[in-house]
């Protein structure tokens, strides 16, 4: 009797050590190595690995809050009043102070950027009013970037580190729009489809100061 109940033991005991007793005694995956963050990038002084500001297309993007503010850049809007504008150009003031930036650079960008707008979002995935790529964004700790304050005080961080990187009004924003790695390559304002136009956009709207 004993010798035919043996293989049914065995069975039995098989099945309690079934796989998913088995998959606990497996190890872990490993995880990928974490890469550089890209804040380091931003103000690295010698291993400059910032993530291009405009044309980090693949970057993946963070998720949009669907509210009202959260409109393409292209969508037809009409335009801000006077006291949404002043209380906007006062979050600009004060980084611009904060940051040591010309008088009115900051300013001259947004306009440029997203016309004053909070929720722009550009078909690149640019977002708010200094238009913060997903990925410098979160470089840049600004959690909510349609957020008008943070985004803000990020693209005025932003901003501040391509003029310490460049030494130049110009060259700082044509890094802001390209990337820095363009500007590196270029020795210059990239010869692109955008980024002149840009640069001489802003530079236009931007009434204090003289350019260097």
């Amino acid at each position: 009797m004993i010798r035919f109940l043996t293989p049914s033991v065995s069975a039995f005991m098989l099945f309690l050590v079934s796989s998913p007793a088995l998959a606990e005694q497996l190890p872990p995956p490993a995880e990928a190595p974490v890469e550089n963050s890209v804040y380091e990038g931003i103000f690295a002084p010698v291993a400059f690995k910032l993530v291009e500001h405009r044309t980090a297309g693949r970057a993946p993007l963070l998720p949009v809050p669907q509210s009202r503010f959260a409109i393409a850049r292209t969508t037809s809007r009409a335009p801000l009043t006077n006291q949404a504008r002043t209380h906007v150009l006062a979050f600009i003031r004060a980084a611009e102070m904060r940051h040591a930036l010309p008088l009115g650079l900051l300013e001259a960008l947004v306009e440029v950027e997203s016309a004053f707008e909070p929720g722009a979002i550009s078909r690149a995935g640019a977002m708010g009013l200094s238009q913060l790529m997903p990925a410098t964004a979160r470089a840049l700790g600004v959690l909510n970037p349609f957020d008008a304050r943070a985004n803000v005080d990020g693209g005025a961080r932003y901003l501040r580190a391509m003029l310490d990187r460049f030494g130049s009004i110009k060259l700082a924003l044509a890094a802001y729009n390209a990337g820095p790695g363009a500007v590196l390559r270029s020795r210059g304002v990239p010869a692109n489809n955008e980024t002149p136009a840009y640069v001489a956009k802003v530079l236009a709207a931007w009434s204090f100061g003289g350019v260097r």
